[in-house]
């Protein structure tokens, strides 16, 4: 089994960087972050010049303007959220097991995370070089961190809180390594706190050769985990996170001049389009559904809004931009373009095991396109699958967008039930009734006369008199022949006086 190694970046002052990264003018300058309803604010994050001027963390809104040229900031969690997510995708493209251990919360203004990179030198290469790689990419987004490696993940957590820059704990020397680094990285509740600085305990080092038996005595099960921590012999058991099936991908892009033309639009969407699916690609995902949003030149602010939505989570970025190409031929923008959204929403790619003997069905992206190019030339209300409406009404249908069933197998096989169907005939077949005391005796049919063995009805049914679709019938199933074998549904329409066959039961 290989050894374990695990790296640590930690990014000081994240809320202050976040900022600091979508505006360079405040590089050079104090700048305070403030979190709170004013005016009783209060500051939650500051950088380094910040702290140099005498100010900390809690301080009130009226404490800092006392300070001249500070930059005074509101919190924003937009913007630490997405720094933070750059960051993981920084550290996503090292190791798939990351346990975020700070993130922009309520208390903490820092990030801090861990990965588990071992076994993974011959890849990676040694860990001083994996920590520089990491550190570079992570510099090019704006975020500066600091990153430690080791064999233990606390050991290597805490180097990355006390230590700036990189540092490289060979095995066994965790603990000689962490001892002149202050109390304050463990995070420690204010009562333990204050009985170190009653003790004169002020370093790691320090607490790491107290006697175990009498600070357990004094402090209880927690001074053995704060001495472990101490000692860099802590056990961490990683929990990585673990990647969100339901998390929305977007991209986005705004454009210098506006565009009406669909040609360089498709050209700009599949660009966008490619991004998204490599993201989803990373999890193994494909995409349940594209929307499609076009700011539109003029004012006010106007969207337009289409949405493509495969049968089947589709993963083929040819097939899903010519759904979206033939979705926007058909509903065009009524004005040029000047930004384009698209979100997408992944979802685990559907197979399907094809049987032996049973005919190759076309590909669920090819059936899309064809769906979408049918539904261009008839019309969106005339194409769908036929679903029956609650009505007395025979044959009363209506369209609804293609969708397979999960248990498609179960209903092919009939699911273990045997029904009989009837088949329709369209339109019905005009056919010659002989009756007798109202019953059916003889039914004349492709010229042949069959008599009718037996006769269930009439069931009267009329209804929609108030339009001009109006109906109304009686209908009878009959069966016919000398065997038996032949059961149909006829039906007499009083409006035309005319008899009908309306199908045979199967």
């Amino acid at each position: 089994m290989p050894a374990p190694l695990y790296l640590s970046l930690h990014a000081l002052d994240f809320a202050a960087q976040s900022l600091v990264r979508l505006r360079p003018e405040l590089r050079n300058r104090p700048v305070v972050i403030l979190d709170g309803d004013p005016p009783l604010e209060t500051i939650f994050a500051l950088n380094d010049r910040s702290r140099s001027l005498g100010l900390e963390a809690g301080m009130s809104r009226l404490q800092a303007e006392s300070f001249d040229g500070l930059a005074l900031c509101p919190r924003v969690r937009e913007q630490e959220e997405s720094a933070f997510t750059t960051i993981m995708k920084c550290g996503e493209k090292f190791s798939p097991r990351i346990e975020v251990l700070a993130s922009p919360e309520e208390s903490s203004s820092g990030a801090t995370l861990v990965l588990d990179v071992s076994a993974s030198e011959r890849l990676l290469g040694t860990p001083e070089q994996v920590a520089i790689l990491l550190r570079r990419n992570i510099d090019i987004a704006g975020v500066e961190v600091s990153i430690a490696t080791s064999s233990n993940a606390y050991a290597a957590i805490l180097a990355a809180r006390g230590f700036r820059g990189i540092t490289i704990i060979p095995p066994g020397q965790e603990s000689r390594t962490l001892a002149r680094l202050p109390l304050t990285v463990l995070e420690l509740e204010p009562e333990h706190q204050e009985t170190f600085t009653a003790w004169g305990i002020k370093t790691l080092g320090a607490l790491a050769v107290l006697p175990e038996n009498a600070l357990i005595a004094r402090i209880g099960q927690a001074g053995y985990r704060l001495q472990a921590l101490s000692r860099g012999e802590f056990q961490h058991l990683l929990v990585p996170v673990e990647p969100s099936v339901d998390a929305i991908l977007s991209e986005s892009t705004e454009l210098e001049h506006p565009v009406d033309l669909l040609e360089p639009l498709l050209f700009l969407l599949g660009r966008m389009l490619e991004q998204i699916i490599v993201r989803a690609a990373e999890h193994t995902l494909a995409i349940a559904y594209v929307e499609t949003r076009l700011i539109l030149e003029g004012a006010p602010r106007r969207e337009h809004r289409r949405v493509v939505r495969p049968a089947l989570p589709e993963a083929n970025h040819h097939t899903l931009l010519k759904l979206i190409q033939l979705d926007l031929e058909m509903h065009p923008p009524q004005a040029a373009v000047i930004g384009l959204y698209m979100l997408a929403q992944p979802a685990r790619p559907q197979t399907g095991q094809q049987e032996l003997f049973v005919p190759q069905t076309p590909e669920s992206g090819q059936l899309e396109i064809l769906l979408a190019r049918l539904r261009k030339l008839l019309g969106e209300d005339r194409l769908g699958s036929p679903e029956l409406i609650d009505s007395h009404r025979p044959d009363a249908f209506r369209l609804v967008p293609f969708a397979p069933h999960a248990d498609a197998a179960s209903l092919a096989t009939g699911g273990g039930i045997h029904t009989s169907a009837l088949r329709m005939f369209r339109p019905p077949q005009v056919v010659r009734v002989e009756m007798k005391s109202s019953r059916i005796i003889t039914l004349f049919l492709d010229g042949k006369k069959l008599p009718v063995h037996k006769a269930s009805g009439p069931w009267k049914t009329s209804g929609a008199w108030w339009t001009n679709s109006s109906w109304c019938r009686e209908e009878w199933d009959v069966t016919l022949g000398e065997h038996k074998s032949l059961c149909c549904r006829v039906a007499f329409d009083p409006g035309a006086s005319c008899w009908y066959l309306v199908g045979i039961y199967d």
